[in-house]
């Protein structure tokens, strides 16, 4: 029965470093569906092991005493490793969610940030008060507001595939900034229709939605990767210590395996 619980273990093995490996990696995007791939096989490991550690009890008061070490040395590996695959489906989970948000999240922050300058380019040529100059700055916000929305959609990508992330408050940014692109671009049509009064009374409205954004993006995390990073941490910090110190358990106790 020893024989056969040492086979379980190997047998499992072939999971667990695979796990392991991904567990010890840092998040990319091959990483994060590896993660994914290697979720259903971590209750296999689990099984075999289990299994191992029960051959060893039943095989335990028959055995001699070199025997008995090994019998310890096994169920010790065994239940090390048990606990090892106990904390890898959360980080795994934490892997592959981060790992699927992680680029989303930057592409979306890129236009963001690229149509921010553009709407500020256009209030740059509005304030020119000039037709060329508006012109410009129609363009301009249309361009702004279609940045705006393609990052919209990738941030809300972004939260549907790491809840805690905090993606959320990204697209309450980005819903803002397109609240004040729509105030200028309502400013622009005005003015290029001779409403001159109207354009004007719009100052007022875009500059407190402009305080507002600032606002908001000064509450932001510096990127969102950074959020990403830190939700991560905040999810996965507990059970990756509880994994490690259940690795240097089973890690030792397979280099004293070895002498048997």
């Amino acid at each position: 029965k020893l024989d056969q619980a040492a086979t379980l273990v190997e047998s499992a093995d072939r999971y667990v470093i695979a796990i392991d490996a991904v567990v010890r990696a840092e998040v990319t995007a091959d990483v994060g569906r590896r993660a994914r791939e290697l979720e259903p096989t971590v209750l296999t490991a689990k099984n075999q092991l289990a299994d191992a550690a029960r051959l060893v009890t039943q095989a335990r008061p028959k055995l001699n005493d070199e025997d008995r070490r090994r019998a310890e040395l096994l169920k010790t590996t065994a239940e090390a490793k048990i606990a090892m695959m106990e904390q890898a489906p959360l980080i795994l989970s934490a892997n592959s969610k981060a790992a699927a948000a992680q680029p989303l999240a930057e592409e979306a922050w890129a236009l963001a940030i690229a149509s921010d300058a553009l709407a500020d380019s256009a209030v740059a040529s509005y304030n020119k008060l000039t037709k060329a100059g508006v012109q410009v700055s129609v363009i301009n916000n249309g361009k702004a507001e279609q940045g705006l929305k393609d990052a919209r959609d990738l941030f809300s990508r972004a939260a549907t595939a790491f809840p805690e992330a905090g993606m959320d408050r990204y697209v309450a940014y980005v819903d803002q900034k397109l609240v004040q692109v729509a105030i200028s671009r309502k400013s622009d049509a005005a003015w290029l229709a001779g409403q001159i009064a109207q354009a004007n009374a719009l100052i007022a409205p875009y500059n407190k939605a402009d305080a507002k954004g600032v606002a908001m993006v000064k509450a932001l995390p510096q990127t969102p990767a950074v959020a990403i990073a830190d939700a991560y941490k905040t999810t996965a910090d507990a059970a990756t210590d509880a994994y490690f110190e259940a690795r240097r358990r089973a890690s030792t106790t397979d280099q004293l395996l070895k002498g048997f």
